[in-house]
């Protein structure tokens, strides 16, 4: 995930847009801290996909734009924010569970329980098949972590997931994850 920003940290209202992935992992701690530290800040905090988010920054919708993957036409100055591992989640029994590495390409012979359109995982999925002249097989396509891995781990496909979501909302019994080796993994 990178940040973008558009503010004046003394007092006033800060209008946040960030991706679901850094609010699952990464924004509850950071927003109390900030809050804490700067008290006459209100921050509205809406989610939205990476490429609303930078369009958003970039048209004066939004103060900062937190997201994983989007061009950055607009000329917007970008900063780091945090670093998160896609990996690899099928259900317990599934061929793949033995492993503890796998490319993607590797993959792409299952069906997928993939993210709505636009989201950027989907769009690095989606970029990943391409590159290797293959096509994601996306049986159902979700909107939240939660979903996805209920319907991996009751075996309707396998997922990539960012690790830090599925230690948050995957900790139960019939789901394993797997590291992926592909550098589009790490964020």
């Amino acid at each position: 995930p990178r940040i973008l920003i558009r503010f004046e940290p003394h007092r006033g209202r800060v209008r946040l847009f960030a991706n679901i992935s850094s609010i699952t992992q990464f924004l509850p701690a950071d927003l109390k801290s900030f809050l804490t530290r700067h008290p006459g800040i209100d921050i509205d905090l809406e989610e939205h996909i990476s490429s609303t988010t930078t369009r958003a920054v970039a048209e004066n919708a939004a103060d900062v734009g937190i997201y994983a993957q989007a061009d950055n036409e607009y000329g917007l100055e970008v900063l780091p924010y945090r670093r998160d591992q896609l990996a690899l989640a099928v259900p317990h029994g599934h061929e793949l569970a033995r492993r503890k590495l796998v490319n993607f390409v590797d993959t792409l012979d299952y069906e997928f329980v993939g993210y709505h359109k636009g989201g950027a995982i989907n769009y690095l999925l989606l970029r990943a098949a391409s590159d290797a002249n293959r096509t994601l097989k996306l049986r159902f396509q979700v909107t939240a972590f939660e979903a996805v891995i209920a319907m991996v781990r009751t075996g309707l496909g396998i997922s990539v997931l960012p690790a830090g979501a599925v230690n948050l909302f995957g900790r139960e019994r019939g789901l394993r994850t797997i590291q992926l080796a592909d550098a589009w993994a790490n964020r």
